[in-house]
């Protein structure tokens, strides 16, 4: 019985990605993807747990996105171990990185601009553009896994990660031993999960690729 529901639950979880994917997917134009990209306004609210972060001595916006940068970076790179025993650093990070792309966003602003006002006669400015729509991708993937999309605010983005990564900061870490049968079990998820990934990135990036085409080669 309980390899029965085992394997509804493995079925389960192999179709739904793949039919969320089919359902979101539609034909990309320049014009909305730039208009996704958002418009540079520096947050005027940030969790105090960032601001302690940041320090007295940083204060401005390229300041706290630099430093945001570095550190977000760092966590990126960092091992499995290291985020078990610390699993709220992986959901700071991520609030760091909508400094991150906000920050490049206002450093290519008039490289966006010239693009707009450029297009679809010439693709002036057109690998940064493309640069730009790859992170904001990045960032809507991120936003999803909590909830979140592209009309979120960028307070209200980073209040959620911080808060979350406060709650997940808070637990604590017990050892205990884990059967055989468990780890045969998670270790075939973990096969299926990294097919499906793969399946759905290969879609994704064929979906886009002509897009990016379009804009860099035109």
């Amino acid at each position: 019985m309980k390899i029965k529901i085992f394997i509804i639950f493995l079925g389960l979880w192999i179709l739904l990605p793949s039919k969320l994917f089919s359902e979101s997917a539609s034909p990309q134009t320049v014009e909305k993807e730039i208009k996704l990209l958002g418009v540079f306004s520096e947050p005027i609210k940030y969790p105090d747990g960032m601001l302690k972060f940041f320090g007295t001595n940083c204060k401005t916006f390229t300041c706290r996105a630099n430093k945001a940068t570095k550190e977000m970076s760092l966590t990126f790179k960092r091992s499995k171990v290291y985020h078990q025993r610390k699993p709220g650093q992986q959901l700071y990070a991520l609030a760091m990185f909508e400094l991150f792309y906000l920050n490049q966003l206002k450093l290519k602003e008039k490289k966006v601009k010239e693009f707009i006002k450029s297009w679809p006669e010439t693709n002036k400015n057109g690998k940064d553009v493309v640069s730009l729509i790859k992170l904001n991708k990045s960032r809507e993937k991120m936003r999803k896994s909590l909830g979140m999309d592209l009309n979120t605010g960028i307070e209200e983005a980073i209040e959620r990660y911080w808060i979350m990564g406060d709650f997940l900061q808070r637990g604590e870490i017990k050892k205990e031993k884990i059967s055989k049968d468990i780890k045969k079990r998670e270790k075939l998820i973990s096969q299926y999960k990294k097919a499906v990934n793969n399946f759905n990135t290969a879609l994704k990036n064929k979906q886009y690729e002509d897009l990016y085409n379009k804009i860099e080669k035109k």
